[in-house]
Parts: C-alpha cells; sequence; structure tokens
C-alpha cells in the first residue's frame, strides 16, 4: 500500500490517497459488516473510542465505470474526524488533523481492517 496525504497550510485539514496492492483486500473487509459490528472491531482493535461512527455502502459511477465503495466516518472524543471512502484498489481519506496524525490514524485503520497490509513509507505533499 502507498499512502500520500495532501495538507493545507494553516487550516486543520488534510487529504489522503491510498493505493492499495493487489493482494490486499481491504474493501471486503468492510463490505457485509453492520456498523455496530465494525465499530466495536476497530474500536479494540485501535485502543480507541469513537463518539461518532458513519457507514455506508454502494456504488460510484466513475467515467462509466461502477465501482463498488464503502465510506466511513469516525469521529473521536477530542473531536477529530477522519472520513474514508474504500475501492477495491484504491482509498481516499479527509481529516481534520495534521497530516502527521492523519497518516498514523490512516495507517493504523487499515491495518485493523486488514492485518495483513505492508505499508511502505508515505508520500507527504504540502500545499499552501
Amino acid at each position: 500500500m502507498k499512502l500520500s496525504i495532501f495538507s493545507v497550510r494553516d487550516v486543520e485539514y488534510s487529504y489522503g490517497v491510498i493505493e492499495f496492492e493487489s493482494h490486499e483486500e481491504i474493501l471486503g473487509k468492510v463490505l457485509g459488516k453492520d456498523s455496530d459490528r465494525l465499530k466495536r472491531e476497530l474500536e479494540e482493535e485501535m485502543n480507541t473510542v469513537f463518539t461518532s461512527f458513519s457507514l455506508a455502502t454502494g456504488t460510484l459511477n466513475y467515467k462509466g465505470e461502477v465501482l463498488d465503495l464503502a465510506y466511513m466516518r469516525l469521529e473521536r472524543e477530542d473531536g477529530s474526524s477522519f472520513e474514508i471512502e474504500i475501492y477495491e484498489k484504491s482509498a481516499r481519506s479527509f481529516s481534520n488533523t495534521s497530516p502527521e496524525d492523519h497518516y498514523e490514524f490512516a495507517a493504523r485503520l487499515i491495518k485493523a481492517l486488514n492485518p495483513d497490509v505492508s505499508i511502505r513509507g508515505p508520500r507527504l505533499i504540502g500545499l499552501a
């Protein structure tokens, strides 16, 4: 997996792009689970409490290609929030945290969903 994080200066907001290797299954680990079960599993695996947890599944029609997707929004007690759209080969994420915190949370979330994923070094790109 390759994870890139983009940031806007002086604003606590960051955007991430995650590319999965062909053998790394993430979407299937989310599809078919109800939100209560997935929330409990992630809280236990990540050793955190989510004050808000949203889960939606569906499809994206991108240039005529229909892709399965899962959307999650997770909020912690400190008010930090994290959104992720997961597709078969990639994901994109949004956070109201610094790029470093965003990267750390995204990496922990992906590992919690599939412990077999190997996370390579990040590529951090700052935007002003």
